[in-house]
């Protein structure tokens, strides 16, 4: 029997890694912690994380980081969110586990900072680009892969919902509409009632 576990910290991208779990449906152990308690800058997280970030799985008591890393490695081991590596649609979907990390979170950012760019210098365009080529994907089918429901959509659409939550992208149009699918399933509620229970052990801090 293989060991999961989850390195966590309420209202990160960890939500992401949680929401991927809840999904497989394989037994995880949930080691939960403030992120103010700096834990996951203390040398014993740091040898999982060199970079003091969540989420990070402990896989039999192997580390793995990075939400893209995490997704392909634990959808590839346990089966059910990905095709197989000789699926005709194992391309698209390996460049949508990565769209969400190189190029959606730099493009969203780029709205948030309001960064000045020049689009041919980036990998990931521009915001307006990626909107794009993402709305056109959701406006096809109900999902990133014609197959169906897969571990690049716990990520990109947790990505989105981030996006729609802090005003980057906006409501109504068909990524909403896509997030609004995908957080409909069974997996993210359980996932979102974690995210709540932890979060009320660990408020956030008064401003």
């Amino acid at each position: 029997m293989s060991m999961l576990r989850l390195h966590y910290a309420p209202r990160t991208r960890a939500m992401t890694a949680l929401w991927l779990l809840e999904e497989l449906g394989e037994p995880y152990d949930l080691v939960s912690f403030d992120l103010a308690t700096k834990r996951h800058k203390e040398a014993e997280f740091l040898a999982l994380n060199g970079l003091g970030k969540v989420p990070v799985v402990e896989l039999d008591g192997r580390a793995v980081s990075e939400l893209g890393a995490i997704a392909i490695c634990l959808a590839d081991r346990f089966g059910s969110l990905a095709p197989a590596i000789e699926d005709p649609e194992r391309g698209d979907y390996l460049r949508w586990c990565f769209f969400s990390s190189a190029i959606m979170e730099p493009a969203i950012c780029e709205v948030f900072f309001k960064w000045d760019v020049p689009s041919q210098s980036v990998a990931w365009g521009s915001f307006a680009q990626m909107k794009d080529v993402l709305e056109a994907r959701v406006s096809r089918s109900d999902y990133l892969l014609d197959a169906g429901f897969s571990a690049a959509d716990v990520l990109v659409a947790s990505t989105a919902r981030f996006a729609l939550l802090f005003g980057a992208l906006e409501k109504g149009g068909p990524i909403d509409a896509y997030v609004e699918r995908c957080s409909a399933r069974e997996a993210f509620a359980r996932a979102s009632a974690i995210e709540a229970r932890e979060g009320e052990r660990f408020p956030p801090p008064q401003k």
